[in-house]
């Protein structure tokens, strides 16, 4: 059985959904974490995404991302990482964290390639 990380918020309908389809899928065991409850530190977040540009898991669709006006702005990975502390609604979920691979939102098909 393949072991992931769920890093979800239980108040999103997204996450739910997400969490009830890899759970019925079968063939994969959830590491579940809601960041809403038990929020990341800068040093998680700098490990979760030590490969990649965080700047890309920024939710732009999120109100605060556009309350906060991000939309246009050159933001470095450490000003990603601080905005995703400060208001975790802005960090694309649910992630699902597979070895080197993260699936962001539900994406049927890639979730679904878990179990595979």
């Amino acid at each position: 059985m393949k072991r992931v990380q769920f890093l979800y918020k239980s108040t999103c309908t997204t996450c739910r959904d997400a969490r009830t389809f890899l759970r019925n899928l079968g063939g994969v065991e959830l590491d579940e974490r809601d960041y809403a409850k038990a929020p990341f530190t800068v040093d998680e977040l700098r490990a979760i995404f030590k490969d990649r540009d965080p700047r890309d898991y920024l939710n732009p669709r999120s109100p605060a991302y556009k309350a906060m006006g991000l939309a246009g702005k050159s933001l470095t990975r450490d000003d990603a990482i601080a905005l995703m502390l400060r208001d975790s609604n802005l960090l694309k979920r649910p992630l699902v964290i597979a070895g080197k691979d993260i699936i962001t939102g539900f994406d049927r098909d890639r979730l679904a390639s878990l179990a595979k």
